[in-house]
């Protein structure tokens, strides 16, 4: 007890003294870690530790309660952490950082597996605002964040990050685990598949297939099922399944584990038909199933359907509906024509539609490309572009 005392007095003067840099190399030291070994008296210690001007110790006692077996009242822990994010120091939490990122990642497991996660989204982005340094920084606490939001079908938050081109890495005292790196852009991509940005998605999901790697994650599997579906669902259907600057050995493991089940689907949207589809999917539904992908297989085959439709403008100008229809081996001229405004509407084609004959009639884009919304678009794209390059310099 006598030890534990004094490594107290001492962390306090260090705080008192503002001597941060020797504050954090003694709380960091693990030949010397009397918090987490005497864990018992931590609530005693913590008293002494008034915030903010100590934030630093308080941050070493919390992140030694969280490396305990068991939390014995995690909800008071939670109310503890979310105060402390709240009142402590910025400048003495960034000696640190890797303290509340692995607090936050304890918190993060615990209400998940209590299916509470929308408990701790405002905790956990609290959190980031208090540590990133600038708005394209990415923390291993990000893909916390996201995993909650999913669970809890919160989004917003999420976005407000997801939005933002990451430009930068938060090493948390010189490390930085790629998981959290890969999880980020994999639960990203999720979310934007969720709220039906499907481009978006897809860019996300190959972030993580492309990541260099001599080994392959269950992450990178994972990603590359839903860059699969969520490609041919925004209608960018690449001539190859994974992009050429893909690692070989995640070609090779994604090409023997994944098989045929989603390889074989970007061959069937350019060459078959709806009917070889829906048999291709029936056969293969118990594994989109057990991947739980039956949500985005159901939005493919309504891609596919478009796709098959787009496909039919390239070679008519004009065509009954029933002939459409039987093209495209929908159920009635009812459905072709649900299809065919859906994707007026959504300016995937142009064409009109004459009822009194049951005739289609496809049109060129109308585009001018000199009206104000179109002059607002390009200059919009302009801007992104420099901002781009100037990241990139």
């Amino acid at each position: 007890m006598a030890t534990l005392d004094q490594f107290v007095v001492n962390i306090r003067q260090l705080s008192t003294d503002g001597k941060f840099s020797d504050l954090a190399q003694t709380l960091s030291n693990p030949s010397i870690d009397h918090l987490s070994k005497n864990i018992q008296y931590i609530d005693s210690i913590i008293a002494t530790f008034p915030l903010p001007d100590y934030s630093m110790c308080m941050l070493a006692c919390l992140h030694a309660i969280a490396k305990a077996p068991n939390i014995p009242n995690f909800d008071a822990f939670l109310s503890q952490v979310d105060n402390f994010i709240q009142t402590s120091s910025a400048e003495q939490v960034q000696y640190l950082p890797q303290y509340l990122c692995e607090i936050c990642h304890v918190i993060t497991e615990q209400l998940r597996k209590e299916n509470r996660a929308r408990l701790g989204v405002p905790i956990l982005y609290r959190a980031i605002e208090l540590l990133r340094r600038e708005p394209g920084q990415l923390l291993s606490i990000h893909s916390d964040l996201y995993q909650l939001c999913l669970l809890c079908q919160w989004f917003e938050p999420a976005l407000t990050y997801l939005d933002a081109d990451i430009v930068d890495i938060n090493r948390e005292n010189g490390k930085f685990d790629v998981k959290h790196l890969l999880l980020a852009y994999y639960y990203g991509g999720m979310i934007y598949a969720c709220i039906k940005q499907f481009d978006r998605a897809g860019n996300f999901f190959e972030n993580v297939i492309t990541v260099p790697s001599q080994a392959t994650s269950a992450i990178a599997i994972e990603a590359y099922k839903k860059y699969v579906l969520v490609k041919l669902i925004s209608g960018s259907i690449p001539a190859n399944p994974l992009p050429t600057y893909t690692s070989r050995t995640v070609q090779q493991t994604i090409g023997s584990v994944c098989g045929a089940q989603y390889t074989e689907l970007f061959n069937i949207f350019n060459n078959q038909t709806l009917a070889q589809f829906d048999e291709f999917v029936n056969r293969h539904r118990d594994q989109y199933a057990r991947d739980r992908n039956l949500g985005l297989i159901k939005q493919t085959r309504t891609a596919f359907i478009c796709n098959s439709i787009q496909q039919l403008t390239k070679t008519f100008l004009t065509v009954s509906l029933k002939d459409l229809a039987n093209r495209v081996q929908l159920q009635s001229t009812t459905e072709a024509e649900r299809y065919l405004l859906d994707m007026i509407e959504n300016e995937q084609i142009f064409a009109s539609i004459n009822k009194q004959d049951g005739m289609v009639i496809f049109h060129g884009s109308p585009e001018k490309f000199d009206a104000n919304n179109m002059l607002a678009k390009l200059q919009d794209e302009t801007e992104k572009r420099m901002q781009a390059e100037k990241q990139l310099r």
